[in-house]
């Protein structure tokens, strides 16, 4: 135990001296903040922050609703996430300013928008990490956090990963099977297509899952409905990049951050950092098991030559990187005539 006590000073050590040193070059990241803007769904509200932030030259617009603004010496980084019906917003910022009165909340009151601060830990502590992510790649050069430890292994488990299934279509080992079982998870998303050709309704809901997996991917059901009168067969569902659980294994394995070390060495860890991976651990055997557990279920082959009668529903679960979550693509067959599509 003394010796693992004094690794821990080291490493903290160690952390403390990166971050002073590296500060210099970078501002030091001081608010982390999240609001909900209720009973309004992200796609009203993206569009508008869209055209309003469009106009401003210090405003840079990033990937999936994300946005990065330069004031001076302040830096600003602002995300919209979807809520179901509401939408969540995360800022962070290396200056002080008024949670309660800023130009975010200004936007709200402009919009009439009813508001409230986050407290939804699951969702505060998703968007945190995709920060820290998002923040390591480069694309946020004045906001500061420290590299990632582990990011060598992450990149050699990928490149394993991606070398594995080159040239081959990706699919998942586990056939796919009929399951109509409730899903125990927080639906954050809802949207609906209807494919007038085929006369078919597809209904896609996204779910947070609770285990780290969530770091990288999450849980998707589709509910694809044959509106017509008569029997059709969904030939064939494919997707470019879907997250299988070899995917899921492998990198809840390798990323285990401050809190996977604390709870690892079941000691306090007290380190200034913005919640890092900076060592290496050994994973924790009953995590995995419910990673495992949990991204199973979600991780079955897509169906082929799936007869569909008329007026019934087929239910499609998947897992899909957040990062790049891509649509499925429906090849169906119906009165001799064939129909395709993607959502």
């Amino acid at each position: 135990m003394r010796k693992i006590l004094k690794n821990i000073c080291v490493v903290s050590l160690l952390v403390m001296f990166v971050t002073s040193t590296t500060a210099n070059a970078a501002g030091m990241i001081k608010d982390y903040y999240a609001y909900r803007i209720k009973d309004q769904n992200i796609r009203t509200v993206v569009p508008i922050v869209d055209d309003i932030l469009s106009k401003e030259v210090q405003v840079k617009k990033l990937a999936r609703n994300a946005y990065y603004a330069t004031y001076g010496d302040g830096h600003y980084y602002m995300k919209f996430y979807p809520a179901l019906r509401d939408t969540d917003v995360y800022l962070v910022t290396d200056e002080d300013y008024d949670k309660e009165n800023n130009d975010v909340t200004e936007f709200f009151k402009s919009q009439n928008y009813k508001y409230e601060t986050l407290e939804d830990k699951e969702a505060y502590q998703e968007y945190k990490f995709d920060f820290i992510d998002f923040a390591r790649s480069g694309a946020l050069d004045g906001l500061f956090t420290l590299p990632d430890g582990l990011k060598p292994l992450k990149q050699g488990v990928s490149k394993l990963n991606d070398k594995m299934s080159k040239g081959n279509e990706k699919t998942s080992a586990i056939p796919y099977a009929e399951d109509m079982d409730p899903i125990d998870l927080t639906c954050i998303d809802v949207d609906e297509f209807y494919n007038q050709d085929a006369d078919v309704f597809v209904t896609i809901k996204e779910y947070r899952l609770k285990n780290k997996e969530n770091k990288y991917v999450h849980a998707f059901e589709y509910i694809v409905k044959n509106n017509s009168n008569s029997d059709i067969k969904v030939e064939k569902v494919y997707s470019e990049r879907l997250a299988g659980l070899k995917d899921v294994t492998t990198s809840t394995f390798v990323d285990f951050d401050k809190l996977d070390v604390a709870d690892t060495l079941a000691v306090p860890l007290a380190v200034a950092t913005c919640g890092l991976s900076f060592g290496f651990t050994i994973a924790n055997n009953v995590r995995l098991a419910k990673v495992v557990a949990e991204s199973t279920r979600f991780a079955h082959s897509l169906p082929e030559n799936y007869d569909l009668k008329a007026k019934a529903a087929m239910r499609i679960l998947c897992l899909k990187f957040k990062d790049d979550p891509q649509p499925l693509q429906f090849t169906i067959k119906k009165q001799g005539q064939t129909y395709q599509f993607a959502y």
